[in-house]
């Protein structure tokens, strides 16, 4: 067998292997959005697909929320070992209240003043306006607190169930960031699009559980 017969070989392999992978994920994509449109149904929610030229995704909807689940191309050739691909999913309803942020606890380094500047700089653009006289609170389990950190305007306003605290404790994953501004409650995935309905439920419940 020469040279080129066995490049031949080995590249109708590779394609086929790719054909393979590419109709796995398809089917498994398909599966999972036909049972996620069975839960729908079954839990009086309004499913939507999203099909746009550069964006796909689902839209879930419910008498007092909206749940998003999209990715994002930006139409441009990324470079070896990137994707041009964003991805998010997001919990939003419209129920304000005094501002709240809940995410996963970064390590720690001391820094002094400058890391105050650091984390003042990090909520002001995560929550424009709405980050004016917030404090980081102490609130839940101990091992709710070495996991996560809360900021509140007011304190006395915050109440986090046990099972609140559960579902992020077991969470895997990237973490869940929650909000709570004048404008409604958030719990953005950011780089997840999630398919799998039991972690769409999952975030369902820790939504629900802030309302």
């Amino acid at each position: 067998m020469d040279d080129f017969t066995l490049n031949l070989i080995v590249l109708a392999g590779a394609v086929l292997l790719a054909g393979l992978i590419f109709f796995l994920v398809r089917r498994s994509q398909a599966r999972k959005e036909q049972e996620v449109m069975r839960m729908a149904l079954e839990k009086g929610w309004k499913y939507e697909a999203l099909r746009e030229p550069l964006a796909w995704g689902l839209r879930l909807t419910a008498t007092r929320w909206t749940l998003e689940a999209i990715s994002r191309s930006s139409g441009k050739e990324a470079g070896p070992g990137s994707s041009d691909v964003s991805m998010q999913t997001t919990w939003y309803a419209a129920v304000p209240g005094s501002t709240l942020l809940i995410g996963e606890r970064q390590s720690q380094v001391d820094l002094g003043g400058f890391g105050e500047l650091l984390t003042r700089q990090v909520l002001e653009r995560a929550l424009g306006a709405d980050a004016e006289g917030l404090n980081e609170i102490e609130v839940g389990s101990k091992a709710f607190h070495q996991k996560f950190m809360v900021w509140a305007q007011n304190p006395n306003d915050v109440r986090l169930s046990s099972a609140f605290q559960s579902i992020l404790l077991n969470w895997k994953g990237h973490k869940p960031l929650i909000k709570r501004t004048s404008k409604g409650i958030t719990v953005e995935l950011r780089g997840v699009h999630l398919r799998a309905p039991a972690e769409i439920n999952a975030l369902v419940q820790l939504g629900e559980l802030l309302l």
